[in-house]
């Protein structure tokens, strides 16, 4: 995959403005092109969307240790809740600098002078639609990490929807997360509704749809689904009426249609955490997920995901990434990394399981969202139905390739439907998602299987300290007793946008402190 920065649409000579004509003509590049392919910028921002926000700092020293399914084994830090800095700036920043590109995308099918040289690539409005829904997918993620933030629409003239627009406005205002929940909503719908199914989103260039028109309208609605589930507990007949009107156009009805960036073979253009393990090996699967996995804590039993997730803990991680190992279906084989260890460094690696060969190669699929997640917020909002819930989690284990005679045997034994098995299931099906299974947590307080700071763990014997001992206790950082509740702002924005940034401040409930809580976090 070739990588295409194109941040630039248009070429303009803006330092030329002022001279003549024939200056003008005379610094004029004939071989340069004026615009820049649709298709390319979608290809590209798509790419570095998932790029950043799921590297190995955006995600794994962030939500993925957060959400106990994976644990670092030499710096306990970020699985204390002492994220970096660095990582609240990241996400902030390039999830403006991707949103950019999509709006360039949107001005180029718009403006009569490229509208008709765009569409050789693809139908505008379904350009336009792609890019919004795109656009609503990651303000969405950006406002449930910090609360209020700038924020862009395309159809809606919001005074307070300032963002992105670089040349009039420079300290954009803070838009309330009630208002930009709202307006996703709002361009989501539109944008489903936009879609013209018989002509292609982009005939190159998509690497999340191959420019399949009906499955970016299914992608629509289902994250409606997502977005107004969030909402469930604060505003339930806005909730109710988008995911019924959703449904009625058309959601995710198997995993063929499930949302995911995918990437090449080759390191450059690989998955983030292929090229995250080329020189490093800073993660393994946490224990609290295996133990699940394995039956130890919840009421599952042996769940046969773990063999897909998971590789044994006699399995290198050289023999990981060259996929040469033998599957074992035995869960004592399986052990995960101490949670939140402060001494995780001095164990072994062969004390504990890295991530699976379907996780640890170059061409893994980053899932944006998938059907189980669908089935299981169905399930919900039909007052947690037991078909649902079934759906899920059949839809999970196909998903990661479980046989299917694995999956009847554990359908058989699954425990009843209620609000505590269909959303502990939802997170195993999450995994890998970990940014919307920290939302999920926020919202609802499950999985109910976490770790909790301030318990005392057990080790197994072979994790046993260097003095023998066989306990630690689960020490957070920032005295907190359970997960953070937001990202603080980045501290650039004192500087770059100060007054905003300070309205915004004033409106979280303990300011700008982690333990602030969105609006739609009730729980």
């Amino acid at each position: 995959m070739k990588k295409i920065i194109a941040t630039i649409v248009f070429i303009y000579a803006s330092c030329l403005v002022s001279c003549s004509d024939n200056l003008e003509n005379y610094n004029e590049n004939p071989n340069r092109p004026e615009v820049v392919s649709t298709s390319a910028i979608f290809n590209s921002a798509t790419k570095e969307y998932t790029d950043f926000s799921r590297n190995a700092f955006n995600a794994g020293r962030l939500t993925l240790p957060w959400m106990q399914y994976w644990g670092q084994n030499a710096y306990a830090d970020e699985d204390r809740y002492l994220y970096r800095e660095t990582t609240a700036q990241s996400i902030y920043q390039t999830t403006y600098l991707v949103a950019t590109d999509f709006k360039a995308i949107i001005d180029l099918n718009e403006d009569p002078a490229t509208r008709a040289f765009v569409s050789s690539v693809g139908n505008n409005d379904n350009q336009i639609a792609a890019s919004r829904i795109m656009l609503s997918y990651l303000f969405h993620k950006l406002t449930d990490f910090f609360g209020d933030v700038p924020y862009y629409s395309y159809g809606s003239d919001d005074p307070e929807f300032q963002a992105l627009q670089v040349d009039d406005i420079t300290s954009p205002v803070f838009a309330s997360q009630e208002k930009i929940y709202s307006d996703i909503l709002k361009e989501l719908r539109e944008s489903a509704d936009m879609i013209n199914t018989n002509e292609a989103v982009f005939t190159s260039g998509d690497n999340i749809y191959n420019g399949d028109a009906t499955k970016w309208k299914k992608f629509a609605n289902s994250l409606i689904l997502r977005v107004a589930n969030r909402l469930r507990n604060v505003n339930p007949t806005l909730a109710n009426s988008a995911i019924n009107a959703a449904i009625a156009d058309g959601v995710f009805e198997s995993n063929a249609d499930n949302a995911a960036q995918k990437y090449d073979v080759t390191d450059n253009g690989a998955s983030p955490f292929w090229r995250a393990f080329i020189t490093r090996t800073d993660f393994a699967v946490a224990a609290p997920f295996v133990n699940l996995l394995k039956g130890q804590t919840g009421n599952f039993g042996e769940d046969p995901r773990l063999f897909k997730m998971a590789a044994p803990t006699t399995v290198s991680i050289d023999d990981i990434k060259a996929d040469s190992y033998t599957t074992s279906t035995d869960p004592d084989d399986y052990e995960g990394v101490p949670y939140a260890f402060r001494q995780a460094n001095l164990l072994p690696f062969t004390t504990y399981s890295f991530m699976s060969s379907n996780i640890l190669k170059p061409d893994y699929q980053e899932v944006l969202m998938e059907y189980a997640e669908v089935k299981f917020i169905l399930s919900e909002h039909n007052g947690f139905s037991q078909a649902d819930y079934v759906d899920g989690v059949t839809a999970s284990m196909e998903k990661w390739g479980v046989d299917s005679a694995d999956i009847a045997t554990f359908i058989g034994t699954l425990p009843p439907a209620s609000e505590e098995t269909v959303l502990n299931q939802k997170y195993v099906a999450l995994y890998m998602q970990s940014h919307e299974a920290w939302a999920e947590y926020r919202r609802t307080g499950f999985p109910s299987t976490l770790v909790a700071p301030n318990d005392v763990i057990t080790l197994p014997p072979a994790q046993a300290g260097p003095a023998g001992e066989t306990t630690y206790t689960f020490e957070a950082g920032e005295g907190l007793t359970d997960l953070p509740t937001r990202l603080r702002y980045p501290v650039i924005l004192q500087t770059l946008n100060g007054n905003n940034r300070a309205d915004a401040v004033s409106k979280l409930n303990d300011g700008d402190v982690i333990t602030s809580k969105l609006f739609w976090d009730v729980n």
